[in-house]
């Protein structure tokens, strides 16, 4: 069985039997004002975080620096957060290593490792080394979503934006 599918069904278990342990040390009342409190804050920490992040990887664009590291924090922190949200003392333990700056380091410096040793890092740069095997590329590199037209699809002439542009299928009277 998969591991993942195994830890999706079994922290729900666990997350019950450590709120009934925990509300048996410190009472049924504080426990669920815990899970309460850790809910708010994970929804607070979500909507600031969020903005921040982006603005962090604006920057660092306009730096003209590849914006890994404010991606892999921003998404530490809005995953802690969403953890926070969770009911349960497990995901708050797992959400606050991801908030805190030394665990999410560690974790980002083993995750480049881990890439480097999988040979899965490449980082293609407009115009330096950087490609695969040093290699440079030159000039504006465009990324686009494109989708494939049939041969019998309608012409641009044809439609509301074409020579005339008031003809066409499109255009309405």
């Amino acid at each position: 069985m998969n591991p993942l599918v195994l830890l999706l069904l079994l922290l729900p278990v666990l997350e019950i039997a450590v709120m009934i342990q925990v509300g048996t040390w410190i009472g049924a009342g504080p426990t669920v004002l815990l899970i309460v409190a850790a809910f708010f804050a994970g929804s607070l920490l979500l909507r600031h975080q969020g903005l921040a992040t982006l603005r962090r990887a604006q920057e660092t664009l306009e730096r003209g620096e590849l914006p890994v590291g404010a991606v892999f924090q921003g998404f530490c922190v809005v995953a802690g957060a969403i953890l926070l949200m969770i009911p349960g003392f497990l995901t708050d333990v797992v959400a606050l290593l991801l908030l805190l700056p030394f665990p999410r380091d560690a974790l980002g410096r083993w995750l480049l490792n881990r890439l480097r040793a999988a040979g899965s890092l490449k980082v293609w740069t407009n115009g330096t080394p950087g490609g695969p095997a040093g290699t440079t590329r030159t000039g504006q590199v465009i990324d686009v979503e494109y989708t494939e037209v049939a041969a019998d699809a309608p012409r641009l002439e044809e439609s509301r934006w074409g020579a005339d542009g008031d003809k066409g299928p499109d255009r309405r009277p």
